[in-house]
C-alpha cells in the first residue's frame, strides 16, 4: 500500500495549476489528488465553483423560459402534495418571481462554500474518530472543493439541455432514466434523488479521501454509497407518503 502510495505522489517541485487540477480530478484523480494534498490551495476551484453556479443561475432564471419553468416546477410540486394552486395564488407567485434571478445566484454563492466546508468537517472527523487517521484539514478541505469539478462539468451539461427541452427537471438521475416508473410512487422518488453526477462526486471524494489517509478506495465508497442509499430511500418513503 505504501508503494502505491507513493508512486501517486507528485514528483518534487511539481504543482499544477488550478485549471490542470481541475481536469486531471476527472481524468486522472488519483495522482492529481496526490499532488493536491502535497500542496493543498482550496480557495481557487471554491472560488470557480461557487461563481460559475452563481452565473449560470442567474443567467437562467433572468430569461423567460427560467422564470416560466421554475414557476411551473413550483406548482407541479404543490399539487403533487395535495394543494390546489388558484389563479390569484399563480398570479402572486409569477410576481413573486421577479427577484428570483438575484437570489438565486446570490444562494448558490453563499450555499457552495458553507455546505463544502461541512462535507469536509464531517469526513475529516468521521475518518479521525473511527478510523483514528490523521490529516490536515485543509488538505480535505482541498479534495472536497476540488471534488467540485463534477460540478462545472454537470452545469455545463444540463443548462443547455434544460434550455433546448424547455424543461427545468434534471434528466441526469435514475428516475429519468426509468421512464416506465409510475411518478409519485416510492421507487420514483427515491430514485429520483439519485443523480448521476452526484454518485460521480461520491466516488472521486473517496478517492482522494483515501489517497489522503493512505486507505483503499473501494470500502470508503461503499460506506458513501451507502449512506447516500440510506438517504434516498428515506426521502423516497417521506415524500411517497406526504404526496399521499
Amino acid at each position: 500500500m505504501t508503494e502505491e502510495m507513493d508512486a501517486a505522489r507528485p514528483e518534487e517541485g511539481a504543482s499544477p495549476n488550478l485549471a490542470a487540477r481541475l481536469v486531471g480530478v476527472l481524468l486522472s484523480p488519483r495522482s492529481t489528488f496526490a499532488a493536491i494534498v502535497d500542496r493543498p490551495r482550496p480557495f481557487g476551484a471554491l472560488i470557480l465553483v461557487a461563481v460559475v453556479a452563481a452565473a449560470t443561475n442567474y443567467w437562467l432564471l433572468s430569461t423567460g423560459f427560467g422564470q416560466q419553468a421554475i414557476l411551473e416546477q413550483q406548482v407541479e410540486s404543490m399539487e403533487s402534495f395535495g394543494v390546489t394552486v388558484s389563479d390569484e395564488q399563480y398570479d402572486q407567485m409569477a410576481r413573486g418571481l421577479e427577484n428570483v434571478a438575484y437570489i438565486s445566484a446570490g444562494g448558490a454563492f453563499l450555499f457552495i462554500p458553507i455546505v463544502t466546508f461541512l462535507i469536509a468537517g464531517i469526513v475529516w472527523t468521521t475518518c479521525y474518530v473511527i478510523l483514528g487517521a490523521q490529516a490536515p484539514f485543509k488538505a480535505m478541505y482541498a479534495v472536497v472543493t476540488h471534488v467540485g469539478a463534477v460540478n462545472l462539468l454537470g452545469l455545463l451539461f444540463t443548462l443547455p439541455l434544460m434550455y433546448a427541452r424547455g424543461d427545468m427537471t434534471r434528466t441526469t438521475t435514475l428516475a429519468a432514466l426509468l421512464p416506465m416508473l409510475v411518478e409519485g410512487t416510492f421507487a420514483h422518488r427515491a430514485l429520483a434523488l439519485v443523480d448521476l453526477f452526484i454518485v460521480w462526486q461520491f466516488f472521486l471524494l473517496a478517492v482522494g479521501t483515501g489517497v489522503l489517509y493512505e486507505r483503499r478506495t473501494g470500502p470508503i465508497a461503499t460506506i458513501f454509497y451507502s449512506l447516500y442509499a440510506v438517504v434516498a430511500i428515506a426521502g423516497g418513503f417521506i415524500m411517497s407518503r406526504l404526496g399521499g
